[in-house]
Formats: structure tokens, C-alpha cells, sequence
């Protein structure tokens, strides 16, 4: 008999760890039955908490700081358009330079990550003129005057809430974002953005093409992004607390 073994036969270790993640998936399950309630930070996480844990989850939205993050009537709005975030692989700013490529259109990227390299190759390659890619910025106001500037966001990723793109709505910009996870819920089309369904360039340039064609009202798409305050997620954490029984002086 001639037998072989690599330590990357896959089917091996599946065959050695699985009972190791099934006695995981077990004592995951039963610890998430403890707990006297769950918060999920979207409905999109509250599903996945629904179909693992067979439980409802109080839905609480992180908070965005509406006092730093607002929408000024008085800034220029210029032609470019804008993506925020860590440059990791799958926020998909690859997917955006790809669109943006074809479009021709100005594009901002503002972030730093383990993707930075790649994303700076991949534009040189691509000999790119209208793509910058710069530095995360530290400083809120200057964050915010680039949200305020943009003709939009571009949130091309899945995520389970989506920070940015709130950010960018509590500034009245526009959001065009990946119509699966959090960023569906942020984005109320027609008002505050664009959804894309296929997580492509064609279909960002798509939805790139829609928004151009519209007028948006950036101090609605503003106030919108109220529901995401400070203010909002204390209250939902009190009535949560509360409605368990726990009072606060």
C-alpha cells in the first residue's frame, strides 16, 4: 500500500478538526442562550443572530458624533467622489478604482491599511490621473469637509453596520453603497443614495450613472442620519436596560 500525507491535505484536517468545531458550534450555541438579552448594531446582524442562536436581538445602531459630523450648508460641493476606510482586501476599494477606471470621474480614496501597496500599484498600472489615494486623515474637521465636498460616498463592501457611510449621511452627502448588510439599512433610495445588487464594476458604474441624474437634498439626507446619534443609542441602551428590569438614578 502506498500512503501519502501532506500537512495540506485539506480533507485530513477537516477530518481531524471536525469534531473540535462541532463541540465549538455547540458550546457557542448554548452560551448565547445565557444571556438575558442580545443587541445586535443591525437588522442585518440580528438575521444571522435569528438563524444561528434562534433568538431576537434588540436592534441598537452604533453611534455616529452628529456634533462633529454634520452637514455644512455653506461648503463648496466639488466634482469628485469619495471612499473612506481601512484599505483592507475586502472593502473592495479594488472594486472602486476598476469602476472608477471606466468612468473617468474624480476620485478621492482616503485611508491606510495592509491593501495601501496594492491599491498604489494597481493605480499606477492603471496610469490613473483622476484616482488619488491619500493618507487616513486624523483631524474630524477635515474629514468632514471632504464628506461635505463629495458628490457622494462609494461603500462598495459588506459590512455589519457601516460607520462611514452614516458619517458621510450625518454630512448630507450621498451614499452609494452595496445594497447586503448594514449599508441597506443606512441608505434610504431614493433620498440619501444608491443601491448597487451586484458587487461589480459594472454595477457601481450603474449606480454611479443613477446618481449623477439626481438632485439630492443634502439637508434632508442630514437629518436622516439623526437616527444614528448619541443621543438615539443612549436611549435604546436605557430602554433595553429598563425594559429588563434595571433602573438608573
Amino acid at each position: 500500500m502506498n500512503f501519502q500525507f501532506s500537512i495540506f491535505n485539506f480533507q485530513f484536517w477537516k477530518h481531524v478538526f471536525k469534531p473540535v468545531l462541532n463541540y465549538l458550534k455547540k458550546w457557542d450555541y448554548q452560551a448565547a442562550q445565557k444571556p438575558d438579552a442580545l443587541v445586535a448594531n443591525s437588522g442585518f446582524i440580528a438575521g444571522k443572530i435569528k438563524r444561528y442562536y434562534h433568538r431576537d436581538a434588540q436592534i441598537i445602531y452604533p453611534p455616529v458624533d452628529t456634533a462633529r459630523f454634520f452637514y455644512d450648508k455653506k461648503s463648496q460641493i466639488s466634482n469628485y467622489y469619495l471612499a473612506v476606510g481601512r484599505l483592507m482586501h475586502y472593502k473592495r476599494f479594488d472594486l472602486i478604482i476598476d469602476a472608477f477606471a471606466r468612468l473617468g470621474l474624480p476620485l478621492k480614496i482616503v485611508g491606510s491599511g495592509p491593501e495601501s501597496q496594492n491599491l498604489k500599484f494597481k493605480i499606477e498600472n492603471l496610469k490613473l490621473r483622476n484616482v488619488e489615494l491619500s493618507p487616513f486623515v486624523n483631524d474630524e474637521n477635515e474629514l468632514r469637509k471632504l464628506y461635505n465636498g463629495a458628490q457622494a460616498l462609494i461603500f462598495p463592501q459588506v459590512e455589519d453596520f457601516g460607520l462611514v457611510a452614516a458619517e458621510a449621511q450625518a454630512c448630507g452627502t450621498p451614499v452609494i453603497a452595496y445594497g447586503v448588510g448594514g449599508a441597506a439599512e443606512i441608505v434610504s433610495e431614493p433620498e440619501t443614495g444608491v443601491l448597487f445588487h451586484e458587487q461589480t464594476p459594472e454595477g457601481l458604474i450603474k449606480a454611479v450613472e443613477i446618481c449623477q441624474k439626481k438632485r439630492f437634498n443634502r439637508a434632508a439626507i442630514s437629518r436622516s442620519a439623526q437616527r444614528f446619534s448619541k443621543d438615539k443609542f443612549k436611549k435604546g441602551i436605557l430602554t433595553l436596560l429598563n425594559d429588563l428590569g434595571y433602573t438608573f438614578r
